[in-house]
Formats: structure tokens, sequence, C-alpha cells
């Protein structure tokens, strides 16, 4: 009987030390040793089209859209595509009075089709070289486009993600938690890119080479990470571009992350699942980022339930069982204060770290079985900020 949780007791601690500790390092010692940096050239200026879906985003598509008009970029060669989505709230008004003043803008309108369907659609009907996946709480630096483009001199880049900072206008935990989290996911973004391309694209602003990526029929799919996929399948590179920065209006809180984690779990695993360069992890490079990078930490939840309760049945085995049980009462504990943190709403997020960690891992692992146990994706959206 020991032996059956003492197998599990292991085989979760290894899983858990190759997500968050190996494959990072993995990686950081490939594009240490031997990196693969892209050819990037300022005078390259193609013709750009950005694309974006909109619901009920009244506070914050007007600096979003003043952002767009204050690029340094040629006009005669920028448009702006936006999607909105039965909006009930003055988000159509706004933008129709920015179309007003520039005519490169151009507003659609669509009926709760959900964000993937109508950035594709948008983005088919582009001629543009390049077209740019954006959300609508995004701005924009006003040299970040230049930033962008200049990485698709080099014909082998597919596609370019932007670093995104945030306006942290709520110290709470789901904030907090967040910022920290993207940290360590840029730093990987970075060594991936070096070694050769990653499949982390930041839905927030993800620019592509028209024609590079394979257009979704299934709406429920992650649309950034379809593009990443394809991209790469089409046997072109994704590179993060950590000086092209864009900053998100970060109006969230621990709940509405944790309802936008479901989400991107659900998405995220039904779009492993639908290639089959991706449904196994032997199946080449890509493959192999996408089960260490994605995958395997999607479904974390899972070893790290069977780490904390193998170590309570193994109690009286060894020492060594006995702290981790410790250890995870005490991460327990933690999260309880963090929670109080929260709810209270206490000026002290950085105790909220073990809550959001263990909220962010346990709603992508419920998000990603709903998608193994259903082989669906979700479509419909709402916006993932604290409405005021």
């Amino acid at each position: 009987m020991n032996l059956a949780f003492e197998i599990l007791f292991w085989t979760s601690l290894g899983w858990l030390l190759y997500v968050f500790i190996l494959y990072p390092l993995f990686v950081a010692i490939l594009a240490r040793i031997r990196p693969c940096p892209i050819q990037k050239s300022d005078s390259y200026l193609p013709e750009v089209c950005f694309v974006m879906a909109a619901y009920n985003e009244e506070e914050v598509i007007g600096r979003r859209l003043q952002s767009y008009v204050d690029l340094e970029y040629p006009r005669e060669k920028l448009y702006f595509k936006i999607g909105s989505d039965g909006s009930s709230d003055q988000t159509d008004e706004i933008v129709m009075e920015y179309q007003k003043r520039d005519q490169t803008i151009d507003l659609r309108r669509f009926n709760r089709v959900g964000k993937t369907e109508i950035v594709y659609t948008l983005a088919e009907e582009s001629d543009s070289e390049i077209i740019i996946f954006c959300d609508a709480d995004i701005e924009l630096t006003q040299d970040v486009l230049k930033t962008i483009v200049a990485c698709f001199a080099d014909e082998e880049v597919g596609g370019v993600v932007a670093r995104v900072i945030y306006e942290d206008t709520d110290k709470n935990v789901g904030n907090v938690g967040e910022t920290t989290y993207r940290g360590m996911e840029d730093a990987l973004r970075r060594n991936e890119s070096l070694w050769y391309s990653t499949v982390s694209p930041t839905g927030q602003c993800f620019a592509v080479r028209n024609g590079s990526y394979t257009p979704l029929n299934d709406f429920r799919m992650s649309d950034d990470l379809n593009l990443a996929i394809t991209i790469q399948l089409h046997g072109r590179r994704v590179w993060y571009e950590p000086n092209a920065v864009v900053e998100e209006i970060n109006l969230r809180n621990l709940w509405t992350e944790c309802k936008r984690r479901l989400r991107m779990g659900q998405q995220s695993m039904a779009t492993f699942l639908r290639y089959e360069g991706t449904k196994w992890p032997w199946r080449g490079r890509v493959a192999f980022q996408i089960w260490s990078h994605k995958v395997l930490r999607n479904l974390a939840a899972l070893p790290a339930l069977l780490f904390f309760a193998s170590s309570l049945v193994l109690w009286n085995s060894l020492a060594l069982y006995q702290w981790v049980g410790i250890l995870g009462l005490v991460w327990v504990g933690l999260c309880v204060i963090g929670l109080i943190v929260e709810v209270t709403r206490l000026k002290l997020p950085v105790i909220g770290y073990p809550l959001y960690f263990t909220m962010m891992v346990a709603t992508l692992a419920i998000g990603s079985f709903r998608a193994i146990f259903s082989g669906e994706g979700l479509a419909m959206w709402t916006s993932p900020r604290i409405k005021h």
C-alpha cells in the first residue's frame, strides 16, 4: 500500500519540478549556449492592420483608440478593424466618434458570437502584410509598432509577441499575483525565442504575418494559441520582443482572474488537442514545447494535490513526508490568510501570493479537464475586469 503512495509522491514531485524548474532551466541554458537571434530592420515599414473584439469596453476603449491615433507610423499604411460583440454600453458610440476623425478606423457589429470568431473574421478580410491581434484594454506606446514590424524583416518570423506591462489601479491579490507571474513567464518566452520560438503568446498584443497561420473553423478554441501553433507548424518562428512594450489597464481582482484562467484552460487544452502535430510530446520540437510549457503546467494541480495527499498518507513512514505534509498545511494556512486579505481588501497583497498561485493552478486545471472530457473549448466571453 505504501509503495503505491510513494510512487505517487515521487512521480508528482518530478512532474512539478520539471514544469516549474527543470524545463525553464533547460531552455535558459539552450538560449545561452546556442542562441538564434533574428535579423531586424528599422527601414521595414509594411502595411499593418489591427483587429480587435470589444464587448462593453466603454471604460478603456477611448484611451485605446487614442494610443492608436498617436502611433508613429505612416498613416497610409495603417488600418484598425474593430468588432463590437453586441456591446450594450457606450462602446460603439465612442468608436464612432474616433471613426469620424480617423478614416482608418472601421467598426463592425456582431451579435454575441465571441472574441475568436470576431478577430478571425476581421483578419481574413484584411490584405495587409502584418495583422496585429489586440485587446481593447491595451495602450500602445508611440514607437511600439515600428519595434514590432522591424522583427518581420526576418523572413523566418511569422509572429511577434509584445511585452505587456500593467497599469495597476488596484493593488489586490489578482493584480499583484498576475504581474509577478507575468514577469517569470516573460523570461521563459525570451529564452524560448532565443532557442528558436516561443509557444506562449500574449493575446493582448500578438502580431502575425498574413498567410503564415491556419484560420480556425471552430471558434471555441484559443485564438492566440492557434496562431502560435500553426505559425510554427508552417515552419516559421514566433518571436518574443521585450522592447515592444504595451500597457494593459489592469482592473482585475482574484475572482475575475479565476474566471479568465478557467476560460484560458478550457480553450488552450481544446486547441492543443486539435492538431495531430501537438497531441503527443514526441512529435517534434513544437509538440515538446507545448507539452512542457503549457499542457503539463495547465494540469499541474493534479500532481500538486497528489503530492500533498500522499505525504499525509505516508506521514509515519519518514520524516521527509512529515516535513512535506507540514509545509503543505502551512501553504493551506497562507491561502486562507490570503483569502481574508482579498475579501477584506486589506492593503497587504504580497500575502496573497500563495492564494493566487493556488487558484491559478486550480482553475487552469479545471478548465483543461473540461476540454479533455467534453472535447470542446469556449466561445462566449466577458471582460475580465472589475466594473466601476
